[in-house]
């Protein structure tokens, strides 16, 4: 490992460390900017103090780097957190849901096709309300809930548990499209389609395997092959 590497390992450690204790324990984002600000405004006082007396300002540079650096990724989480707030409020009530696919769909266990999205609205039928966090979504298998489509969701929400990205499940029960996946989403879901079009008419076991290794579309994946799948 290069010396450079070496001297910025203190940088990641010190944000990752930052991050993780802001998210798992919200309430001291607030303590960690407050104890970085402070580390920060001494760290500048020693620079100018050796600038004035002509000592050495050899890793401080890297001090203040570090503290700014964890100062933005515990402020990061701290303006997350109202917003997640919000929408955790509406765990165990069917809520409608304005959301963005932001990943690929997997088929689970359940049936159910789960995928990420990305809210700008949150609430009971009718009082929606502008929210904006990330979700996960698991609907009926249907086409079109592809990256980058504008969906409609009603569903039960459920609170995820500390530390997971997404804000809530939601186990929908209705699902609609408003609108398709549009630009370079639009052509990629397109060949995609294609793709596994193509693939279905491979003999067994490869129409059902090849969509789910190539672009992770596991709807034809049999549940005898999923099983022996998971045994292997």
């Amino acid at each position: 490992m290069k010396s450079r590497d070496l001297r910025l390992l203190p940088i990641s450690v010190g944000v990752w460390a930052a991050t993780l204790i802001a998210v798992f324990w919200p309430v001291s984002a607030g303590w960690i900017v407050g104890g970085c600000a402070l580390g920060l405004g001494i760290a500048l006082v020693r620079v100018g103090v050796r600038r004035r007396t002509g000592g050495s300002e050899s890793g401080i540079g890297l001090v203040v780097l570090l503290f700014a650096a964890m100062a933005s990724g515990a402020v990061t989480v701290s303006l997350s957190m109202p917003a997640r707030d919000q929408a955790v409020g509406s765990a165990g009530k069917v809520v409608e849901v304005a959301a963005t696919v932001s990943s690929s769909a997997s088929m689970g266990q359940d049936g159910r096709l789960w995928f990420e999205a990305q809210t700008s609205s949150i609430g009971l039928r009718g009082e929606k309300a502008p929210v904006a966090v990330p979700v996960r979504i698991g609907a009926e298998p249907a086409d079109g809930l592809d990256l980058g489509a504008g969906l409609r969701v009603v569903g039960e929400a459920a609170e995820t548990d500390a530390g997971e990205r997404s804000a809530l499940v939601i186990y929908a029960t209705e699902t609609e499209v408003v609108r398709p996946a549009e630009g370079l989403f639009g052509l990629a879901a397109g060949a995609r389609t294609a793709f596994i079009e193509r693939s279905t008419r491979l003999p067994e076991p490869g129409a059902g395997l090849l969509p789910g290794l190539a672009v992770g579309d596991t709807r034809a994946v049999t549940p005898e092959l999923n099983a022996d799948m998971r045994t292997s």
